[in-house]
């Protein structure tokens, strides 16, 4: 049976960018479908499931069919006290058969403990599978968000470059009328290439990051494609209700909790042990044997016996004392690994939230400076082509407005990652 994993993030529909745009949304569920751990994860699933069955517990009755057939070759030779004498070739043939069938009437409760235990293995690796998913869904999303990230970068730094060109143009114009100087025009030149170096450099880091993403969605590493536009799938979240939803809604916590059942069904089969157990056994046979050498020439005979037997042990020197106390040991464990990992999730949560929070309201401050950092550059360059202005504050103003660009889009990257980690530590990234 297919698992389905759905991103409870409602991803909104983007719009189309041509043939090669890929939502956010489209990534998930392209990585969903051909990733290579999905495959895995359902086959383990398949035989977690496939290993719930009765007999596998103990329950039903075995039945064993025996048969062989064995043959003797003799020199028969024989001489009777009344005179007289047997000397022929002899041979004899002995087939049989039997049926068997044996039956647990009562284990002490065993078999049932068993049989729940292998359900409870089931529904863990159903929860190890989701865990899979879950980093899967948590590794497309970062990745696509760098590949975002990489794109505001060489698109702010071709913004950048259109305003270094403009420097450059004015100081090669200033310089050959004879109203500035070539120091001006030659440090343009150097500032216009720095730029275009550095743009070349986020060129190639976004290559390499839509590889990622291609390498996670099982495909040609060389795709081409276009990210669309992503915002926050919520701007608002509530921490008490984070918190609740962590609490029932963690893939982690939950997987403890199923180990822990299992432990304790391990305690409920070792204990069993104590209580006798009761087996039924019937056999049906039938045996023939056929000889031309000897007073009997045939025999055949058909049997069917049937009992019930009982075992009960009394002593084995403390082993199921021990190993009782062991499987309790373990279950104690268990609740303290999921007191600690709860409070550690609780923790990282709240710190989370903290960081989503002021991500968001750094996102605002950003957007505000880099909208003032390019009215500012604009009005220097214009004062600089009318000669009211230095190439100094002009190049001032670039470098503001190149490190408020930078820090904006560095800010919409942080609080994707802040959400995105809010939504996996409380539970609701897949479902």
């Amino acid at each position: 049976m297919r698992l389905f994993f759905v991103p409870v993030i409602s991803l909104f529909l983007s719009f189309s960018m041509g043939q090669n745009a890929l939502s956010l949304e489209q990534a998930i569920e392209m990585a969903l479908s051909e990733n290579y751990n999905v495959d895995i994860v359902e086959l383990d699933q398949r035989m977690a499931d496939q290993a719930v069955y009765r007999s596998n517990a103990g329950f039903g009755p075995v039945i064993d069919w025996n048969g062989n057939i064995g043959g003797t070759v003799n020199n028969v030779n024989q001489n009777f006290l009344d005179g007289r004498q047997v000397n022929r070739f002899g041979r004899s043939i002995s087939p049989n058969t039997n049926i068997n069938l044996g039956m647990t009437l009562y284990d002490g409760g065993r078999m049932q403990a068993t049989l729940k235990r292998l359900q409870k293995i089931s529904e863990s690796v159903s929860v190890e599978s989701q865990l899979t998913l879950q980093d899967l869904v948590t590794d497309v999303m970062t990745t696509y968000y760098n590949v975002e990230l990489q794109k505001a970068r060489v698109e702010y730094l071709d913004t950048i470059i259109g305003y270094y060109e403009d420097r450059l143009q004015i100081t090669e114009e200033r310089w050959h009328v004879g109203r500035g100087s070539k120091i001006d025009f030659l440090q343009s030149s150097t500032d216009l290439n720095a730029q275009l170096s550095e743009r070349s450099v986020a060129q190639n880091l976004l290559r390499n990051a839509k590889v990622a993403l291609n390498n996670l969605l099982n495909r040609d590493l060389n795709t081409a494609f276009e990210v669309t536009e992503s915002g926050l799938l919520n701007n608002a979240y509530d921490l008490n209700q984070l918190i609740e939803n962590a609490q029932s809604e963690n893939r982690e916590l939950i997987m403890l909790d199923r180990l822990r059942e299992i432990s304790e069904l391990q305690v409920e089969e070792i204990t069993s042990t104590e209580k006798p157990t009761i087996s039924l056994r019937s056999t049906l046979g039938y045996s023939y044997s056929n000889t031309n050498a000897g007073f009997l020439l045939s025999n055949s005979n058909a049997s069917f016996n049937t009992g019930v037997s009982a075992i009960w042990n009394i002593f084995d020197g403390h082993h199921r004392k021990n190993q009782t106390t062991i499987a309790r040991l373990n279950t104690e464990r268990i609740d303290r690994q999921h007191d600690l990992l709860e409070q550690q999730i609780l923790t990282d949560l709240t710190q989370a939230y903290n960081q989503f929070t002021a991500d968001q309201e750094l996102l605002a401050f950003e957007i505000a400076n880099e909208e003032l950092a390019q009215e500012n550059l604009t009005i220097s360059i214009e004062k600089f082509r009318l000669g009211d202005s230095s190439i100094l504050e002009v190049n001032e103003a670039q470098r503001t407005y190149n490190i408020a660009l930078n820090r904006l889009v560095n800010a919409e990257f942080n609080v994707k990652i802040s959400e995105l980690e809010l939504l996996r530590l409380s539970g609701a990234l897949v479902r």
